[in-house]
């Protein structure tokens, strides 16, 4: 077996011992309220920090008791239990793995040396390990080493690193998130705008190296895009999105083009800072209709097609001290039609009052993509209709007072 198909083997045995020994029931009752009475299959409320929830809508995690698979509907975010405590802790799924290990008792070493190569397939054994494979995190027996927590880099080093990355990655070869932005109705400009960029597979090493010579390995680890054992964490998802406040980039999320990864988003460590697109809004003029939507695709559809707009990451990613940005713009919520997008925007209406701000209220059949698709010889003179019939349902200001 090559060393590739070791390590592959290794990952697979541990994580398979892990989950051998969790009683899932017993395991997410640790972090989540399940219902008294529930079956194999449950929902409740998530409680996955970056997913930023209000904890006041509907149950939106839903867990299978039996194969320990959980699935997050408001953020379309899911896996297995070990991606459930990575997600939870803020951790890598090498993090996650070793310390389940820990706590369960599995024998790490035994599992890592045994290298008969019982169970490995054929195309396993025979396949050659690239460079770019040799680079990746999640495929090298650095992903179970233990990260210890580091301190936080100043902001504006943090910006810095970020943009550099940035820029590595804007030198490489774009087709493939262009192509995959124009699938869903964004244009070339609008991800320009933006800031989104891409970089391909094969580009990792290259990216990776790049800001390895710009920065010291310790800031790079501290920035939360290394881990300590030096890779770069964005290998899988490689479609970023970064977000600006200032000016400068203070967050970024990247999310995967191909089909069948899980989970679809990865992001730096830290919690989401601001809404996206919010610097957009600065050169503005006052009274502009400037639209609340969730995510980035939807944020892009709108400015593809000449709408203000600024995202949310998932329904209840709101935070009040982000609202005062807002205060001279007319507001209009277009969050997903379903149970937790309802609930949000209830909510959302109650904190814009507080602080004496309105809130109109768009609703869609669809999400905010899915209608300009739908509707493509018309979808802006209906959106703008829409919006039009929203604005005029809320309460002049002297009603409300």
């Amino acid at each position: 077996m090559n060393q590739t198909g070791e390590q592959r083997e290794r990952w697979r045995r541990l994580s398979d011992a892990v989950k051998a020994r969790l009683d899932y029931r017993s395991f997410y009752a640790r972090f989540c309220r399940l219902p008294e009475r529930s079956g194999a299959r449950t929902r409740t409320h998530c409680p996955i920090p970056n997913h930023a929830h209000s904890g006041g809508g509907k149950p939106s995690l839903s867990i299978d008791l039996q194969s320990g698979l959980f699935h997050c509907f408001s953020r379309d975010e899911g896996g297995d239990a070990i991606s459930f405590y990575a997600l939870l802790h803020n951790l890598t799924a090498g993090q996650a793995l070793a310390r389940l290990a820990r706590e369960l008792g599995v024998e790490t070493k035994n599992v890592e040396t045994e290298s008969d190569g019982a169970g490995v397939d054929a195309r396993t054994k025979g396949e050659r390990e690239s460079l770019v494979t040799r680079a990746a995190p999640d495929t090298t027996d650095a992903l179970l080493a233990e990260d210890e927590p580091a301190e936080p880099l100043e902001e504006r080093r943090l910006s810095l690193i970020c943009e550099s990355f940035l820029d590595a990655c804007r030198r490489e070869e774009q087709l493939e998130g262009i192509a995959y932005l124009r699938r869903r109705g964004i244009d070339r400009e609008t991800m320009r705008r933006a800031g989104v960029v891409y970089f391909p597979r094969q580009s990792y090493r290259r990216v990776m190296r790049e800001l390895q010579r710009q920065f010291t390995n310790q800031e790079l680890m501290r920035s939360g895009l290394f881990n300590s054992q030096g890779h770069l964490t964005f290998y899988r998802h490689r479609l970023l999105f970064p977000f600006y406040k200032e000016g400068r980039v203070v967050y970024l999320q990247a999310r995967t083009t191909a089909s069948g990864v899980e989970p679809r988003w990865h992001n730096m460590r830290g919690s989401v800072p601001a809404l996206y697109n919010i610097d957009a809004l600065g050169e503005l003029p006052s009274d502009t209709i400037v639209y609340l939507v969730e995510g980035f695709t939807d944020t892009l559809t709108l400015l593809a097609n000449g709408y203000a707009a600024v995202g949310l990451v998932g329904a209840g990613g709101l935070k009040e001290d982000w609202l005062p940005p807002l205060a001279r713009f007319r507001v209009v919520a277009a969050l997903d039609p379903d149970a937790a997008g309802a609930s949000a925007t209830d909510a959302y209406t109650e904190i814009f009052a507080r602080r004496g701000m309105r809130l109109a209220r768009l609703s869609l059949a669809s999400d905010v993509n899915d209608f300009f698709r739908q509707h493509a010889a018309d979808s802006s003179a209906r959106f703008a209709s829409l919006t039009e019939l929203a604005l005029a349902k809320l309460p002049h200001r002297d009603e409300r007072e």
